[in-house]
């Protein structure tokens, strides 16, 4: 029986077993065709009410690329790897004084989204902003724009996409499949 391995590939496309540029191939179509393209179309068409649908597809890909990058073969180490993503996207939350936002966002967003399948108190939604995130320290609030989120994620993507590509890149590339084994087998 064939299975859908990916929006673009099915188990039986690999008779034989996947290569290392197999199985990265298979990581992009997943990652553009199941999460950040979904999440793209619904901003391009302006779904009605899509916030929380946007940050429920995109909110795990912080965790999941540091975890490829790093090569983390195990389960845990939640709340390190989706810091390590948050600063892996945005550089400028890697300041130690943004580990405030960076403490807020895992809480108040992915455990929120998780654990109770929407954003805890003071997250505001709104398309009001002119960037994907911003925190009120004196108030703890943060405001996120959805819309501008996806598209700073697939900007991210798509260089990572680019780097991982890259044979070069042996040490990233890697880690990257062991990762992927990981996830896979």
């Amino acid at each position: 029986m064939s299975i859908a391995i990916s929006p673009r590939h099915t188990s039986d496309d690999f008779p034989h077993g996947l290569k290392l540029e197999d199985k990265i191939e298979i990581f992009i179509a997943r990652v553009e065709g199941w999460h950040l393209g979904p999440a793209k179309a619904m901003v391009e068409k302006q779904i009605p009410h899509r916030a929380f649908a946007l940050l429920l597809i995109i909110s795990s890909y912080f965790e999941m690329i540091a975890k490829y990058r790093d090569g983390f073969a195990a389960d845990g180490k939640s709340g390190y790897y989706f810091k390590a993503g948050l600063k892996e996207v945005f550089p400028q939350m890697s300041i130690p004084s943004n580990e405030s936002v960076l403490d807020a966002l895992y809480t108040k967003v992915r455990n929120g989204l998780y654990h109770a399948g929407m954003t805890r108190a003071n997250v505001l939604l709104t398309n009001d902003i002119s960037h994907s995130v911003g925190f009120n320290l004196s108030t703890g609030t943060l405001a996120i724009n959805p819309d501008i989120l996806v598209s700073d994620l697939q900007m991210h993507f798509t260089r990572y996409a680019i780097e991982l590509r890259e044979p070069i890149n042996s040490g990233f590339r890697k880690n990257f499949e062991v990762r992927f084994d990981f996830d896979n087998n």
